[in-house]
Protein backbone atom coordinates (compact mmCIF):
# COMPACT_ATOMS: atom_id res chain seq x y z
CA UNK A 1 0.00 0.00 0.00
CA UNK A 2 2.87 2.36 0.80
CA UNK A 3 4.34 1.76 -2.65
CA UNK A 4 0.99 2.44 -4.28
CA UNK A 5 0.51 5.65 -2.30
CA UNK A 6 3.98 6.78 -3.31
CA UNK A 7 3.17 6.06 -6.95
CA UNK A 8 0.02 8.19 -6.80
CA UNK A 9 2.07 11.01 -5.32
CA UNK A 10 4.53 10.65 -8.19
CA UNK A 11 1.71 10.79 -10.75
CA UNK A 12 0.42 13.98 -9.20
CA UNK A 13 3.92 15.46 -9.24
CA UNK A 14 4.22 14.66 -12.96
CA UNK A 15 1.04 16.55 -13.78
CA UNK A 16 1.97 19.42 -11.45
CA UNK A 17 5.37 19.73 -13.14
CA UNK A 18 3.70 19.77 -16.56
CA UNK A 19 1.32 22.48 -15.42
CA UNK A 20 4.20 24.58 -14.04
CA UNK A 21 6.11 24.15 -17.28
CA UNK A 22 3.08 25.15 -19.36
CA UNK A 23 2.45 28.19 -17.16
CA UNK A 24 6.03 29.39 -17.49
CA UNK A 25 5.90 28.79 -21.24
CA UNK A 26 2.82 31.00 -21.55
CA UNK A 27 4.89 34.15 -21.03
CA UNK A 28 8.08 32.85 -22.61
CA UNK A 29 9.10 33.93 -26.08
CA UNK A 30 9.41 30.32 -27.21
CA UNK A 31 5.97 29.21 -26.02
CA UNK A 32 5.18 27.75 -29.45
CA UNK A 33 7.83 25.13 -28.78
CA UNK A 34 6.79 24.86 -25.12
CA UNK A 35 3.37 23.51 -26.15
CA UNK A 36 4.95 20.80 -28.29
CA UNK A 37 7.44 19.95 -25.56
CA UNK A 38 4.67 19.60 -22.95
CA UNK A 39 2.72 17.16 -25.10
CA UNK A 40 5.75 14.98 -25.87
CA UNK A 41 6.78 14.92 -22.21
CA UNK A 42 3.27 13.99 -21.15
CA UNK A 43 3.08 11.09 -23.59
CA UNK A 44 6.40 9.67 -22.40
CA UNK A 45 5.64 10.04 -18.70
CA UNK A 46 2.16 8.53 -18.99
CA UNK A 47 3.39 5.39 -20.73
CA UNK A 48 6.19 4.96 -18.20
CA UNK A 49 3.97 5.51 -15.16
CA UNK A 50 1.19 3.33 -16.54
CA UNK A 51 3.55 0.35 -16.72
CA UNK A 52 4.96 1.02 -13.25
CA UNK A 53 1.57 1.50 -11.58
CA UNK A 54 0.17 -1.62 -13.22
CA UNK A 55 3.10 -3.62 -11.82
CA UNK A 56 2.65 -2.03 -8.38
CA UNK A 57 -1.02 -2.93 -8.38
CA UNK A 58 -0.27 -6.56 -9.17
CA UNK A 59 2.37 -6.74 -6.44
CA UNK A 60 0.08 -5.26 -3.78
CA UNK A 61 -3.04 -7.32 -4.44
CA UNK A 62 -2.05 -9.75 -1.71
CA UNK A 63 -1.95 -7.04 0.99
CA UNK A 64 -5.64 -7.14 1.83
CA UNK A 65 -6.41 -10.08 4.15
CA UNK A 66 -10.18 -9.93 3.78
CA UNK A 67 -12.86 -8.10 1.89
CA UNK A 68 -14.26 -6.44 5.06
CA UNK A 69 -10.99 -5.31 6.60
CA UNK A 70 -9.98 -1.63 6.77
CA UNK A 71 -6.79 -2.44 4.88
CA UNK A 72 -8.84 -4.04 2.09
CA UNK A 73 -11.08 -0.99 1.80
CA UNK A 74 -8.09 1.35 1.73
CA UNK A 75 -6.39 -0.86 -0.82
CA UNK A 76 -9.49 -0.91 -2.99
CA UNK A 77 -9.75 2.90 -2.89
CA UNK A 78 -6.08 3.31 -3.79
CA UNK A 79 -6.38 0.84 -6.64
CA UNK A 80 -9.42 2.63 -8.05
CA UNK A 81 -7.72 6.03 -7.69
CA UNK A 82 -4.59 4.88 -9.49
CA UNK A 83 -6.64 3.14 -12.19
CA UNK A 84 -8.70 6.29 -12.76
CA UNK A 85 -5.59 8.46 -13.01
CA UNK A 86 -4.10 6.09 -15.54
CA UNK A 87 -7.29 6.14 -17.62
CA UNK A 88 -7.46 9.92 -17.58
CA UNK A 89 -3.82 10.35 -18.53
CA UNK A 90 -4.26 7.92 -21.41
CA UNK A 91 -7.19 10.03 -22.63
CA UNK A 92 -4.99 13.13 -22.43
CA UNK A 93 -2.27 11.43 -24.47
CA UNK A 94 -4.92 10.48 -27.06
CA UNK A 95 -5.89 14.20 -27.12
CA UNK A 96 -9.46 13.45 -26.17
CA UNK A 97 -11.86 16.30 -25.58
CA UNK A 98 -12.00 17.79 -22.08
CA UNK A 99 -15.67 16.86 -21.89
CA UNK A 100 -14.76 13.20 -22.26
CA UNK A 101 -12.45 13.41 -19.25
CA UNK A 102 -15.22 14.97 -17.16
CA UNK A 103 -17.74 12.37 -18.35
CA UNK A 104 -15.37 9.52 -17.45
CA UNK A 105 -14.93 10.76 -13.88
CA UNK A 106 -18.68 11.41 -13.53
CA UNK A 107 -19.48 7.84 -14.59
CA UNK A 108 -16.91 6.26 -12.28
CA UNK A 109 -17.99 8.38 -9.31
CA UNK A 110 -21.66 8.14 -10.30
CA UNK A 111 -22.16 11.84 -9.59
CA UNK A 112 -23.04 14.81 -11.87
CA UNK A 113 -20.11 17.12 -12.65
CA UNK A 114 -20.34 20.57 -14.26
CA UNK A 115 -17.51 22.79 -15.54
CA UNK A 116 -18.27 26.53 -15.15
CA UNK A 117 -16.57 29.66 -16.38
CA UNK A 118 -15.96 32.47 -13.89
CA UNK A 119 -19.36 34.04 -14.63
CA UNK A 120 -21.28 30.90 -13.75
CA UNK A 121 -21.96 29.78 -17.32
CA UNK A 122 -21.97 25.99 -17.65
CA UNK A 123 -19.32 25.03 -20.24
CA UNK A 124 -19.85 21.27 -19.94
CA UNK A 125 -22.37 19.12 -18.08
CA UNK A 126 -21.63 15.43 -17.62
CA UNK A 127 -24.28 12.86 -18.40
CA UNK A 128 -26.84 13.03 -15.64
CA UNK A 129 -26.04 16.68 -14.88
CA UNK A 130 -28.58 18.09 -17.33
CA UNK A 131 -31.36 18.66 -14.81
CA UNK A 132 -32.81 22.16 -15.44
CA UNK A 133 -32.03 23.59 -12.01
CA UNK A 134 -28.87 21.65 -11.12
CA UNK A 135 -26.33 24.04 -12.71
CA UNK A 136 -27.98 27.04 -11.07
CA UNK A 137 -28.03 25.32 -7.67
CA UNK A 138 -24.38 24.24 -7.86
CA UNK A 139 -23.18 27.69 -8.92
CA UNK A 140 -25.32 29.51 -6.36
CA UNK A 141 -23.90 27.33 -3.58
CA UNK A 142 -20.35 27.93 -4.81
CA UNK A 143 -20.83 31.70 -5.16
CA UNK A 144 -22.38 31.95 -1.70
CA UNK A 145 -19.10 31.11 0.05
CA UNK A 146 -17.45 34.42 1.04
CA UNK A 147 -13.76 35.14 0.62
CA UNK A 148 -11.10 32.87 -0.81
CA UNK A 149 -12.02 29.22 -1.10
CA UNK A 150 -8.59 27.93 -2.05
CA UNK A 151 -7.93 24.95 -4.31
CA UNK A 152 -10.08 22.33 -2.60
CA UNK A 153 -13.29 22.25 -0.63
CA UNK A 154 -16.88 21.35 -0.16
CA UNK A 155 -19.93 23.55 0.21
CA UNK A 156 -22.92 22.59 2.36
CA UNK A 157 -26.15 22.98 0.43
CA UNK A 158 -29.78 22.27 1.28
CA UNK A 159 -29.64 19.34 -1.14
CA UNK A 160 -26.43 17.93 0.39
CA UNK A 161 -22.74 18.63 -0.02
CA UNK A 162 -21.13 19.98 -3.18
CA UNK A 163 -17.52 19.39 -4.18
CA UNK A 164 -15.78 22.25 -5.96
CA UNK A 165 -12.35 22.78 -7.45
CA UNK A 166 -10.96 26.14 -8.63
CA UNK A 167 -8.97 25.90 -11.86
CA UNK A 168 -6.12 28.36 -11.31
CA UNK A 169 -3.91 29.66 -14.12
CA UNK A 170 -1.18 32.12 -13.16
CA UNK A 171 -2.89 32.54 -9.75
CA UNK A 172 -6.19 33.50 -11.34
CA UNK A 173 -9.40 31.45 -11.32
CA UNK A 174 -10.24 30.55 -14.93
CA UNK A 175 -12.74 27.69 -14.48
CA UNK A 176 -14.65 26.00 -11.65
CA UNK A 177 -15.47 22.29 -11.31
CA UNK A 178 -18.56 21.53 -9.24
CA UNK A 179 -20.06 18.12 -8.39
CA UNK A 180 -22.96 17.04 -6.22
CA UNK A 181 -21.65 14.74 -3.47
CA UNK A 182 -22.93 11.17 -3.26
CA UNK A 183 -22.86 8.65 -0.44
CA UNK A 184 -22.29 5.84 -2.91
CA UNK A 185 -18.56 6.51 -3.15
CA UNK A 186 -15.92 6.82 -0.41
CA UNK A 187 -15.22 10.54 0.17
CA UNK A 188 -11.49 9.88 -0.16
CA UNK A 189 -11.94 8.37 -3.64
CA UNK A 190 -14.17 11.25 -4.83
CA UNK A 191 -11.79 13.80 -3.34
CA UNK A 192 -8.68 12.31 -4.97
CA UNK A 193 -10.43 11.79 -8.32
CA UNK A 194 -11.75 15.35 -8.51
CA UNK A 195 -8.37 16.76 -7.49
CA UNK A 196 -6.66 14.86 -10.28
CA UNK A 197 -9.34 15.98 -12.74
CA UNK A 198 -8.73 19.53 -11.53
CA UNK A 199 -5.06 19.25 -12.49
CA UNK A 200 -5.88 17.89 -15.94
CA UNK A 201 -8.45 20.63 -16.59
CA UNK A 202 -5.81 23.20 -15.59
CA UNK A 203 -3.35 21.61 -18.01
CA UNK A 204 -6.03 21.68 -20.74
CA UNK A 205 -6.77 25.38 -20.12
CA UNK A 206 -3.05 26.18 -20.35
CA UNK A 207 -2.68 24.20 -23.55
CA UNK A 208 -5.70 25.87 -25.14
CA UNK A 209 -4.38 29.28 -24.13
CA UNK A 210 -1.07 28.54 -25.81
CA UNK A 211 -2.82 27.31 -28.95
CA UNK A 212 -5.03 30.42 -29.02
CA UNK A 213 -2.02 32.70 -28.55
CA UNK A 214 -0.19 30.93 -31.38
CA UNK A 215 -3.16 31.33 -33.73
CA UNK A 216 -3.61 34.96 -32.74
CA UNK A 217 0.05 35.78 -33.40
CA UNK A 218 -0.10 34.10 -36.80
CA UNK A 219 -3.31 35.90 -37.76
CA UNK A 220 -1.93 39.29 -36.71
CA UNK A 221 1.30 38.68 -38.64
CA UNK A 222 -0.80 37.83 -41.68
CA UNK A 223 -2.91 40.98 -41.38
CA UNK A 224 0.22 43.15 -40.98
CA UNK A 225 1.67 41.60 -44.14
CA UNK A 226 -1.59 42.12 -46.04
CA UNK A 227 -1.92 45.78 -44.98
CA UNK A 228 1.74 46.46 -45.77
CA UNK A 229 1.41 44.85 -49.19
CA UNK A 230 4.39 42.68 -48.25
CA UNK A 231 5.28 39.26 -49.60
CA UNK A 232 4.44 37.59 -52.88
CA UNK A 233 0.77 37.85 -53.86
CA UNK A 234 0.54 34.07 -54.32
CA UNK A 235 1.94 33.49 -50.83
CA UNK A 236 -0.48 36.00 -49.24
CA UNK A 237 -3.38 34.49 -51.15
CA UNK A 238 -2.45 31.01 -49.93
CA UNK A 239 -2.16 32.15 -46.30
CA UNK A 240 -5.51 33.96 -46.54
CA UNK A 241 -7.16 30.86 -47.96
CA UNK A 242 -5.90 28.90 -44.95
CA UNK A 243 -7.83 31.38 -42.79
CA UNK A 244 -11.02 30.88 -44.83
CA UNK A 245 -10.78 33.86 -47.21
CA UNK A 246 -11.89 33.30 -50.81
CA UNK A 247 -10.27 35.35 -53.60
CA UNK A 248 -13.66 35.61 -55.30
CA UNK A 249 -15.43 36.82 -52.16
CA UNK A 250 -16.09 40.29 -50.81
CA UNK A 251 -13.64 41.65 -48.23
CA UNK A 252 -13.81 44.91 -46.36
CA UNK A 253 -11.47 46.61 -43.93
CA UNK A 254 -13.06 48.22 -40.90
CA UNK A 255 -11.30 50.60 -38.54
CA UNK A 256 -12.63 51.23 -35.03
CA UNK A 257 -10.98 54.42 -33.81
CA UNK A 258 -10.61 55.62 -30.25
CA UNK A 259 -11.41 59.30 -30.76
CA UNK A 260 -10.14 60.34 -27.33
CA UNK A 261 -6.64 59.77 -28.76
CA UNK A 262 -7.37 62.69 -31.14
CA UNK A 263 -7.74 65.09 -28.22
CA UNK A 264 -5.14 67.61 -27.14
CA UNK A 265 -2.01 66.03 -25.59
CA UNK A 266 -3.03 67.21 -22.11
CA UNK A 267 -6.43 65.54 -22.48
CA UNK A 268 -5.46 62.38 -24.37
CA UNK A 269 -4.97 59.17 -22.35
CA UNK A 270 -1.45 57.85 -21.82
CA UNK A 271 0.05 55.09 -23.96
CA UNK A 272 -0.77 52.33 -21.47
CA UNK A 273 -4.33 53.53 -20.97
CA UNK A 274 -4.81 53.78 -24.74
CA UNK A 275 -3.49 50.24 -25.21
CA UNK A 276 -5.90 48.90 -22.57
CA UNK A 277 -8.82 50.68 -24.23
CA UNK A 278 -7.88 49.44 -27.70
CA UNK A 279 -7.50 45.87 -26.39
CA UNK A 280 -10.97 46.16 -24.88
CA UNK A 281 -12.31 47.48 -28.19
CA UNK A 282 -10.64 44.65 -30.08
CA UNK A 283 -12.16 41.96 -27.85
CA UNK A 284 -15.60 43.52 -28.23
CA UNK A 285 -15.53 43.75 -32.03
CA UNK A 286 -13.93 40.30 -32.42
CA UNK A 287 -16.87 38.82 -30.52
CA UNK A 288 -19.26 40.48 -33.00
CA UNK A 289 -17.51 39.05 -36.07
CA UNK A 290 -17.13 35.66 -34.36
CA UNK A 291 -20.89 35.44 -33.86
CA UNK A 292 -21.37 35.99 -37.59
CA UNK A 293 -19.17 32.95 -38.29
CA UNK A 294 -17.29 34.78 -41.01
CA UNK A 295 -13.52 34.63 -41.66
CA UNK A 296 -11.71 37.65 -40.25
CA UNK A 297 -8.33 38.95 -39.14
CA UNK A 298 -7.84 41.64 -36.51
CA UNK A 299 -5.06 43.59 -34.84
CA UNK A 300 -4.44 46.74 -32.78
CA UNK A 301 -2.75 49.66 -34.51
CA UNK A 302 -2.04 52.56 -32.17
CA UNK A 303 -5.43 53.99 -31.19
CA UNK A 304 -7.19 51.80 -33.77
CA UNK A 305 -8.64 48.32 -33.91
CA UNK A 306 -8.36 47.05 -37.51
CA UNK A 307 -10.52 44.20 -38.86
CA UNK A 308 -10.33 42.51 -42.26
CA UNK A 309 -13.59 40.58 -42.67
CA UNK A 310 -14.98 38.38 -45.43
CA UNK A 311 -18.62 39.19 -46.22
CA UNK A 312 -21.13 37.02 -48.10
CA UNK A 313 -21.65 39.63 -50.85
CA UNK A 314 -20.56 43.02 -52.18
CA UNK A 315 -23.78 44.73 -51.10
CA UNK A 316 -23.45 47.92 -49.09
CA UNK A 317 -26.41 46.92 -46.89
CA UNK A 318 -24.56 43.83 -45.63
CA UNK A 319 -21.47 45.85 -44.73
CA UNK A 320 -23.58 48.57 -43.09
CA UNK A 321 -25.28 45.98 -40.84
CA UNK A 322 -21.86 44.73 -39.72
CA UNK A 323 -20.69 48.31 -39.20
CA UNK A 324 -23.69 49.08 -36.97
CA UNK A 325 -23.06 45.95 -34.85
CA UNK A 326 -19.37 46.82 -34.49
CA UNK A 327 -20.14 50.37 -33.38
CA UNK A 328 -22.70 49.14 -30.85
CA UNK A 329 -20.21 46.68 -29.34
CA UNK A 330 -17.40 49.28 -29.33
CA UNK A 331 -19.65 51.90 -27.72
CA UNK A 332 -20.58 49.45 -24.97
CA UNK A 333 -16.90 48.61 -24.41
CA UNK A 334 -15.80 52.24 -24.15
CA UNK A 335 -18.51 54.88 -24.68
CA UNK A 336 -20.43 56.13 -27.75
CA UNK A 337 -18.74 59.54 -27.78
CA UNK A 338 -15.24 58.02 -27.75
CA UNK A 339 -15.40 55.72 -30.80
CA UNK A 340 -16.09 56.03 -34.51
CA UNK A 341 -16.13 53.21 -37.07
CA UNK A 342 -15.17 53.51 -40.73
CA UNK A 343 -15.42 50.86 -43.45
CA UNK A 344 -13.64 50.60 -46.79
CA UNK A 345 -15.18 49.80 -50.13
CA UNK A 346 -15.25 46.13 -51.13
CA UNK A 347 -11.78 44.72 -51.91
CA UNK A 348 -11.17 42.44 -54.87
CA UNK A 349 -7.71 41.15 -53.90
CA UNK A 350 -5.17 41.24 -51.08
CA UNK A 351 -3.07 43.71 -53.09
CA UNK A 352 -5.78 46.34 -52.56
CA UNK A 353 -5.67 46.06 -48.75
CA UNK A 354 -3.36 49.11 -48.18
CA UNK A 355 -5.77 51.22 -50.21
CA UNK A 356 -8.68 49.72 -48.26
CA UNK A 357 -7.05 50.74 -44.96
CA UNK A 358 -6.69 54.30 -46.26
CA UNK A 359 -10.37 54.29 -47.28
CA UNK A 360 -11.38 53.11 -43.79
CA UNK A 361 -9.27 55.93 -42.31
CA UNK A 362 -11.03 58.43 -44.56
CA UNK A 363 -14.41 57.09 -43.45
CA UNK A 364 -13.37 57.53 -39.78
CA UNK A 365 -12.39 61.15 -40.48
CA UNK A 366 -15.83 61.77 -41.98
CA UNK A 367 -17.50 60.09 -38.99
CA UNK A 368 -15.61 62.38 -36.60
CA UNK A 369 -16.58 65.49 -38.56
CA UNK A 370 -20.27 64.68 -38.98
CA UNK A 371 -22.16 64.10 -35.70
CA UNK A 372 -25.28 63.18 -37.66
CA UNK A 373 -23.50 60.07 -39.02
CA UNK A 374 -23.99 58.33 -35.68
CA UNK A 375 -20.33 57.37 -35.41
CA UNK A 376 -20.27 55.12 -38.51
CA UNK A 377 -19.41 55.94 -42.13
CA UNK A 378 -18.80 53.75 -45.17
CA UNK A 379 -16.36 54.83 -47.84
CA UNK A 380 -18.93 53.88 -50.50
CA UNK A 381 -21.20 56.64 -49.18
CA UNK A 382 -18.54 59.35 -49.02
CA UNK A 383 -18.55 62.20 -51.46
CA UNK A 384 -16.27 65.18 -52.01
CA UNK A 385 -12.79 65.88 -50.82
CA UNK A 386 -11.94 62.65 -49.01
CA UNK A 387 -12.73 60.56 -52.08
CA UNK A 388 -10.39 62.77 -54.13
CA UNK A 389 -7.50 61.36 -52.10
CA UNK A 390 -8.48 57.72 -52.73
CA UNK A 391 -5.73 55.71 -54.35
CA UNK A 392 -2.83 57.97 -53.33
CA UNK A 393 0.00 56.17 -51.61
CA UNK A 394 1.81 57.49 -48.55
CA UNK A 395 4.32 59.44 -50.61
CA UNK A 396 1.54 61.05 -52.64
CA UNK A 397 -0.27 62.14 -49.49
CA UNK A 398 2.98 63.45 -47.96
CA UNK A 399 3.64 65.47 -51.14
CA UNK A 400 0.23 67.19 -50.83
CA UNK A 401 0.98 68.05 -47.21
CA UNK A 402 4.43 69.44 -48.07
CA UNK A 403 3.14 71.57 -50.95
CA UNK A 404 0.30 72.93 -48.82
CA UNK A 405 1.94 73.58 -45.46
CA UNK A 406 5.75 73.72 -45.81
CA UNK A 407 6.12 77.50 -45.14
CA UNK A 408 3.83 77.22 -42.12
CA UNK A 409 5.61 74.18 -40.69
CA UNK A 410 9.04 75.77 -41.20
CA UNK A 411 7.92 78.92 -39.38
CA UNK A 412 6.53 76.86 -36.46
CA UNK A 413 9.81 74.94 -36.21
CA UNK A 414 11.98 78.07 -36.23
CA UNK A 415 9.89 80.21 -33.88
CA UNK A 416 8.28 77.49 -31.74
CA UNK A 417 4.81 78.75 -32.62
CA UNK A 418 1.61 76.74 -33.13
CA UNK A 419 0.21 78.22 -36.30
CA UNK A 420 -0.41 74.82 -37.95
CA UNK A 421 -2.37 73.68 -34.88
CA UNK A 422 -4.37 76.94 -34.99
CA UNK A 423 -5.28 76.37 -38.65
CA UNK A 424 -6.16 72.71 -38.00
CA UNK A 425 -8.42 73.66 -35.07
CA UNK A 426 -10.17 76.31 -37.19
CA UNK A 427 -11.09 73.72 -39.82
CA UNK A 428 -12.03 71.20 -37.12
CA UNK A 429 -14.68 73.71 -36.05
CA UNK A 430 -15.93 74.53 -39.54
CA UNK A 431 -14.15 77.91 -39.75
CA UNK A 432 -16.10 79.26 -36.76
CA UNK A 433 -13.76 81.93 -35.38
CA UNK A 434 -15.28 82.43 -31.92
CA UNK A 435 -15.66 78.69 -31.31
CA UNK A 436 -12.04 78.11 -32.36
CA UNK A 437 -10.83 80.91 -30.06
CA UNK A 438 -12.73 79.36 -27.15
CA UNK A 439 -11.18 75.94 -27.79
CA UNK A 440 -7.67 77.44 -28.00
CA UNK A 441 -8.33 79.59 -24.90
CA UNK A 442 -7.30 82.79 -26.67
CA UNK A 443 -9.07 86.07 -27.45
CA UNK A 444 -10.88 86.39 -30.78
CA UNK A 445 -8.57 89.24 -31.83
CA UNK A 446 -5.51 87.10 -31.08
CA UNK A 447 -6.92 84.35 -33.30
CA UNK A 448 -7.59 86.85 -36.12
CA UNK A 449 -3.95 88.01 -35.95
CA UNK A 450 -2.69 84.39 -36.08
CA UNK A 451 -4.88 83.62 -39.08
CA UNK A 452 -3.68 86.72 -40.88
CA UNK A 453 -0.11 85.51 -40.31
CA UNK A 454 -1.06 82.07 -41.67
CA UNK A 455 -2.54 83.67 -44.80
CA UNK A 456 0.66 85.64 -45.43
CA UNK A 457 2.91 82.58 -44.95
CA UNK A 458 0.85 80.32 -47.22
CA UNK A 459 -0.20 83.00 -49.71
CA UNK A 460 -3.87 82.18 -49.32
CA UNK A 461 -7.12 83.94 -48.51
CA UNK A 462 -9.35 82.05 -46.10
CA UNK A 463 -12.30 83.90 -47.54
CA UNK A 464 -11.74 82.28 -50.97
CA UNK A 465 -13.43 78.93 -51.65
CA UNK A 466 -10.55 77.55 -53.76
CA UNK A 467 -8.02 78.27 -51.01
CA UNK A 468 -10.30 76.70 -48.39
CA UNK A 469 -10.58 73.54 -50.49
CA UNK A 470 -6.78 73.36 -50.91
CA UNK A 471 -6.19 73.66 -47.17
CA UNK A 472 -8.93 71.15 -46.40
CA UNK A 473 -7.37 68.59 -48.78
CA UNK A 474 -3.97 69.13 -47.19
CA UNK A 475 -5.42 68.58 -43.71
CA UNK A 476 -7.20 65.43 -44.88
CA UNK A 477 -3.97 64.11 -46.38
CA UNK A 478 -2.16 64.73 -43.09
CA UNK A 479 -4.90 62.89 -41.18
CA UNK A 480 -4.75 59.93 -43.55
CA UNK A 481 -1.01 59.70 -42.89
CA UNK A 482 -1.94 59.30 -39.23
CA UNK A 483 0.58 61.77 -37.83
CA UNK A 484 1.23 65.49 -37.49
CA UNK A 485 3.21 66.71 -40.52
CA UNK A 486 6.76 67.85 -39.91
Amino acid sequence: MAALEAEIVRLNKVVRALMDRAESATNAQGSDYGLFQTTVMLQHQVRLRTEEVAAALRDNESIASGPQSSAARDMHTLRRTAALQIQLLELVVQQKDLGELIDRVAVLLDIPIILFDTRGRALHCSRGADAPDLAGRLWAAYASVPGSRGHLGTVDDSGGQIYYRDILVLDRVERVLAAAASGRQPPEFADASLSFLQQLVTLDVLRRRDELAMRQRERRRLLRDVLAGGGASDELSSRLQEQGFDDRGAWRITVVELTSAQAAPTQAPGARATKRLVDRLLRAVEEVVNRRRTPFLSMPMGSLAVILAALPDHETATARALLADLHKAAAQAVSPEHVVVGCSAALTAAANAPRGLQQAHAACIAARRDPSAGGTVMFDELSGQLRLLDGLDEEGLADIVRRTFTPLLDYDARHRTRLYETLHTLFEHHLAVQETADVLHIHRNTLQKRLAHVERLLGIDLGELDDIVDVRLGLHAAELLGKRPS
